[in-house]
């Protein structure tokens, strides 16, 4: 997928196009839905990046530093910045930790269930299917 340059695309434009992914994204009602819909519109790349940041997020969350951080997940020091502004906040914070909470208690109950349509038909997704297992 090539890159698009966010101030080349017009303002009210860009306004539009986040905003349409937004409500798709907050309509969906399973994990089988955002597995469907985020595995069929992301590449496995995408994907990893999507999840490396909440990886970040969740580690400085729990007090590791940036290097720890960079080595275990082999992310920029601007990466690691980026989420570390985006946790100043409190209530980015507490919202983080909470919703970590809710998938500890998931997979302590054993509630991991994914589609397996997406994740078969491609081949570069099929790495994917036995981390959700």
């Amino acid at each position: 997928m090539p890159k698009v340059k966010f101030y080349s695309v017009e303002k009210n434009k860009r306004y539009k196009i986040i905003g349409e992914l937004f409500e798709i994204v907050a309509s969906l009602k399973t994990k089988q839905e955002a597995v469907d819909f985020l595995i069929g519109l992301f590449t496995a790349s995408e994907t990893l990046m999507v999840a490396r940041r909440i990886q970040i997020a969740k580690m400085l969350a729990s007090g590791d530093s940036f290097d720890i951080i960079r080595k275990k997940l082999g992310v920029s020091y601007q990466t690691i910045n980026t989420i570390e502004h985006w946790l100043e906040k409190e209530e980015k914070r507490d919202f983080l930790l909470k919703k970590l909470k809710q998938l500890e208690k998931a997979e302590q109950i054993g509630g991991r269930e994914y589609s397996t349509s997406l994740l078969d038909k491609y081949a570069h997704h099929r790495f994917m299917k036995n981390l959700f297992k």
